[in-house]
């Protein structure tokens, strides 16, 4: 799943797609993002949670560009 959205993403990005459709799949990609960061840091897992924080705040980033 995670890797069928990057392709689409870079997809676009190198084909033109549309910026709504580009800032909809990031911001999917960030709520799954923050999604597992939450699930790693219940299940005491820190520095994936750090990691997974780390990722969530840079495609929410992505979406304001």
């Amino acid at each position: 799943m995670i890797a069928s959205t990057m392709d689409d993403l870079h997809h676009n990005r190198l084909s033109g797609g549309s910026g709504d459709e580009r800032r909809e799949r990031l911001e999917y990609l960030a709520d799954l993002l923050g999604q597992l960061q939450q699930m790693a840091d219940q299940h005491g897992c820190r520095k994936l949670s750090r990691m997974l924080a780390i990722s969530h705040a840079e495609a929410q980033r992505e979406t304001l560009r």
